[in-house]
């Protein structure tokens, strides 16, 4: 049996997933749009958020109970630990590359080097590769390890190494879902609502619904969970 993820079978289950529970998914779809018109902000407005996502995975994987403690600290743990560990892989990756040019420094060849780097930057080509960069690291330092956040919010092993484990030979297929869902759907959300902040607001809670099932049938699928009847 193949253990390759079909993303276009993510995609089309997904939105089957979407047609069968659009009750609940529109009710989820009011909570983000709250969510993003919250006028608090702060603490609360990151509380909210977290809540948000938790009740939806609970929710999504059928879970009795909308709220247990164990699970949820034991996933704040998680998220706070794979969120700091993003964020020093980011600036392990800039101190590396300062490190590389420093190096080059003394060197002949810098000037050359400064000077073609200077001119890719200033093209088209440089900004696509950015972007596609940004999410290809992304995936490995964020969107992988979070599987283990779902894990922790269900009440499974939540172990953060074990999700490279479970999506072994799979890096390339989870980028590119979430390079379409997380990447490309901003933008979809900009040239629908480019003058309506209202518009953008509405679309981006509805979008944000997608992303969640889209994200989850990914985990369904290196996991094996089934829903609870």
């Amino acid at each position: 049996m193949s253990n390759r993820l079909p993303v276009f079978d993510v995609f089309r289950n997904s939105f089957r997933y979407m047609l069968e529970h659009y009750r609940i998914l529109s009710l989820f779809c009011i909570f983000s749009f709250l969510g993003i018109y919250n006028l608090l902000g702060g603490a609360f407005y990151l509380l909210y958020t977290y809540l948000f996502y938790f009740i939806f995975v609970r929710v999504y994987f059928n879970r009795q109970k909308l709220f247990s403690k164990p699970e949820f600290i034991n996933a704040l743990v998680r998220i706070i630990t794979i969120s700091l560990l993003a964020f020093a892989s980011l600036m392990l990756l800039e101190t590396a590359v300062l490190f590389f040019l420093w190096l080059l420094n003394p060197l002949e060849i810098y000037p050359h080097i400064r000077e073609m780097w200077t001119n890719f930057i200033a093209s088209n080509t440089f900004r696509y590769a950015l972007y596609g960069g940004m999410f290809l690291f992304l995936t490995v330092i964020f969107y992988i390890p979070a599987l283990a956040w779902v894990s922790a919010v269900i009440g499974r092993n939540a172990s953060i190494t074990l999700t490279f484990f479970h999506t072994k030979d799979n890096y390339l297929r989870i980028f590119l879902i979430c390079f379409i869902v997380y990447g490309l759907l901003p933008f979809v959300i900009f040239m629908l609502s480019a003058n309506s902040w209202l518009l953008r607001a509405v679309f981006t809670a509805i979008f944000t619904v997608v992303q969640c099932v889209i994200y989850l049938h990914i985990y369904e699928f290196f996991y094996k969970v089934r829903k609870h009847k």
